[in-house]
């Protein structure tokens, strides 16, 4: 490998706190996301160590696998963690995640990515509270359009679903 080649892993995993301390700085706009690896070997050397990290035998067999988030909106999911990695898009936020879940309506293990801001730091907020994997989601999108004329993504909890907070309070 040359000398200008990125070598450093851009795959960063919702289990890491220091990681997760990157990620927040890179959606507050503290600090820029990793480049994006171009080089053929690298980006061999990512998806092994991807692959070598899966935390589940799902996770493992559905790599690469992965659709948007919003295919599925309005589905509550079960959470697993997510990982994070910069974007090549130029348009929207510098990086996006992949979240790996299970849907709670057919038990289906699923990949899925978004690039949502509010969704973004919503996962950080569950992982810093120990909240994955485990917490009960589904994406929603807002019923009004923002000044800009976006219609935001947000987590919500699903109906009839408590969550610890929840059960806190009602204690």
């Amino acid at each position: 490998m040359g000398a200008d080649t990125k070598t450093e892993i851009a795959v960063r995993s919702s289990l890491d706190l220091v990681s997760l301390d990157e990620f927040d700085k890179i959606l507050t706009g503290q600090v820029e996301p990793p480049e994006v690896v171009d080089d053929p070997d690298e980006i061999s050397r990512q998806i092994i160590m991807q692959l070598l990290g899966a935390e589940t035998e799902a996770e493992l067999e559905n790599f690469g696998q992965a659709q948007g988030w919003r295919e599925l909106q309005d589905i509550p999911m079960e959470l697993q963690g997510f990982r994070w990695r910069p974007t090549s898009f130029d348009e929207g936020g510098p990086v996006y995640v992949i979240v790996n879940a299970t849907r709670l309506d057919t038990g289906e293990a699923v990949v899925l990515t978004t690039g949502s801001a509010n969704v973004l730091a919503q996962l950080s907020w569950l992982a810093r509270h120990g909240r994955l994997p485990g917490a009960i989601k589904m994406l929603t999108r807002a019923h009004k359009d923002t000044a800009r004329g976006f219609r935001p993504l947000w987590l919500k909890t699903p109906p009839g679903v408590t969550n610890p907070d929840t059960d806190a309070a009602a204690a």
